[in-house]
Formats: C-alpha cells, structure tokens, sequence
C-alpha cells in the first residue's frame, strides 16, 4: 500500500542514502539510445531532488494519457518515501528508531511492514550482507553526517562493541502493523533497499496511468516500464567506471527490469594512507574491501537494489554463490584491482566500453 504524500518539510536536510551508487548513468537522458543507436525525445520529463540525489522520470509512450499527470503521481510516490523514511528525521521512521532504542515498539504504515518483511527474507538469503539494521554503526562511521569530511575510522573498540550487540532484521518483531524488537541496537537505515522500493512504487503509478514505457532514473539506478518503441527492442543503459566519469559498459535492460548499482566511490575519506568508502560490511563493521562496483539486473528493483548492496559486500570470490542464493542471475563485479566478475546471463546483457584486463565469467 502506497504512503500519502505529505506537504514538503523544509527542516528535512537530503536523504543520505545514496550509498555511492552514481554509477549508472542512462544513455539519452535515461531514455532509450539501444534502439540502433537513435536518441528519443521523452513524451514527458519531471526532475526533482528526493532521497539525496535527482530524479528522473522519462516517460516515452504516455499511451494516450495524460503524461505531465503521470509524472506527477510517481513523483508523489517518491517523495512520501523521502518525507517518511529517512532514518533521523522521516515521519514514520524517525519515530520507529526511537521507540526501537527504548526498548519499545511503534505502529507502521503497510508499505514499511511490506518492505521490512521483504528485506529480512533477502538479509537471510545472502548471510547477513545486507543488513538495514546497521544503522548505528552507520552513525558510528559518521556517514550519515551532514558537517563536513569525516577525518577518521571510529576507535576499534566501538566497532567491536557493535559487533558484539549484532542487531539485525532477525531481531525484529511483526505483529500486524507493530514493529518491535528485543535488541535496542537495532537502528532501521534503509539506504540499501528504499530506492528500489521507492522505484517500484513510482512504476507501478506510471502503469496505473496507463504509460506504456517510461524510465525512473534515480541518481544513476534505474527503472523501466515497458520498451522504449515498437519491436521489443531494449532499453540500453550505460554503466561508469568506478575510478572516472567514463562508461565502463553498456547493460541490456528488457521491458520492466531494474538495473541497479553499488560502488566505492561517493562517500569515502582517507586516513594514514588507507582509503575508507561507506559500504559497511556487518560481518566485519568495516568498509567491504573486495569490490569496486557492483551492477545488478532483475525485475524486481526492491531485490536489485539491495542484492547490489549484498553482492559488493560479498566480493568477488563469494559474489557468485550469494547471487545464487538470492535468485540474481544478471550480476557485473568491478573488483579492487578493476577486473570484472560477469554471470554468463549478465555476459549476455554488457557490452565492455573501456579496454578490460580481465573478465571472469561463470
């Protein structure tokens, strides 16, 4: 069930959950360029900022609607998610983490039950890489900050001191619309998952409008409604290099797939030579060192987006044995020395754009 959208707040600072995820860019303004190569002018194009990042809704067919009304409604979509999820000052989850480190428990919305459940089931199935209860250790890093550059790690014995409290969705209890928890560490930060949800709300109102194919671009991860013309050819999006602003690959999108991105390279802070990025690997209460980027293909954007989280995590050795876990059979892997690590489904899907010393497929 959708959030209604509440008045804009102008004391909510922007979102930071954009998890360093710059790293699609679509070609053609999010529209389909794939279709031999010509560019194509959106029927209807809405920008705004929501979640931390700009938002693009492209529609290419209205299907004989009204596309300016379409955009619209999934821009409500969005933005009731940004107005109630952010994790220190959204109406609904602010108050939630709240009662949470109390020891108590709070009366949400179906849409965050919904969410909540869906996350835990994909935290489980990838061992514990994904894992929206990190909030606090989030905190503890300072990437949730708004002050400046952070300078330093957190001390050791405070990651560890996290550790070992270990809150996670598991932790959690659902009972109807109550959410509660026996761990007071637990802290909900959903920057890994709310943008796929958010992606699929924004779709699923475009549909109900009767659009036939449009994008939902935000800040780089992607979501499509349709093909972007007649004769089911597909949308193609370009995916950066992890280390410039360069397209590294071209990816293959069909008709209402996700393609979502995660990767080192927003948020990151050096200290005594070691460069620290804000993918936090539960496990560890460290940055996950393996990966660079992380691209994800598949039609559910709630699993994309956080499967690109798990799979970074994961790193290249384990990479493909969680994919399989999670049911990911498109996935491209950048590791820390810039090779890549393809599924033979996502070889299929990825054109290489920049000269690669080594590609690893199975």
């Amino acid at each position: 069930m959708p959030l209604s959208a509440p008045a804009p707040r102008a004391d909510v600072p922007p979102r930071p959950w954009r998890r360093a995820r710059l790293a699609l860019c679509a070609l053609a303004a999010a529209l389909a360029v794939g279709c031999g190569g010509e560019d194509k002018t959106a029927a209807e194009q809405l920008r705004f900022n929501a979640l931390g990042t700009e938002i693009e809704i492209n529609i290419a067919d209205a299907g004989g609607g009204d596309a300016a009304a379409a955009a619209q409604a999934a821009r409500e979509e969005i933005e009731a998610i940004h107005e109630a999820w952010h994790p220190r000052y959204g109406s609904e989850l602010a108050p939630l983490n709240e009662r949470l480190a109390a020891g108590e428990g709070a009366e949400v919305s179906d849409g965050l039950v919904e969410l909540l459940r869906k996350a835990r089931e994909i935290e489980r199935a990838s061992g514990g890489r994904f894992n929206p209860a990190i909030g606090g250790l989030i905190e503890l890093w300072g990437f949730s900050r708004h002050d400046g550059r952070l300078e330093a790690p957190p001390p050791r014995e405070e990651v560890e001191a996290w550790l070992d409290r270990g809150p996670s969705l598991a932790d959690l209890r659902i009972e109807g619309n109550r959410v509660s928890s026996g761990n007071d560490a637990v802290q909900l930060e959903l920057g890994g998952v709310g943008k796929g949800y958010a992606a699929a709300r924004a779709i699923e109102a475009l549909r109900g409008a009767g659009v036939e194919a449009a994008v939902v671009n935000l800040g780089g991860d992607l979501a499509t409604l349709g093909q972007p013309e007649a004769g089911g050819r597909p949308w193609r999006i370009g995916v950066r290099h992890p280390r410039d602003q360069a397209i590294l690959a071209t990816v293959q999108a069909q008709a209402d797939e996700a393609v979502f991105t995660s990767g080192d390279y927003e948020r990151a802070f050096k200290h005594e030579d070691r460069r620290y990025h804000h993918i936090l690997d539960p496990t560890t209460g460290y940055p996950a060192m393996g990966s660079r980027s992380v691209t994800v293909v598949h039609e559910d954007p709630v699993l994309a987006d956080a499967a690109a989280t798990a799979l970074f995590i994961a790193g290249p050795e384990a990479a493909f044995g969680v994919a399989e876990q999670l049911g990911i059979r498109r996935m491209l892997l950048i590791d820390r020395d810039g090779g890549a690590w393809q599924t033979a489904a996502m070889a299929e899907r990825a054109d290489f754009e920049q000269p690669m010393g080594r590609i690893h497929t199975e």
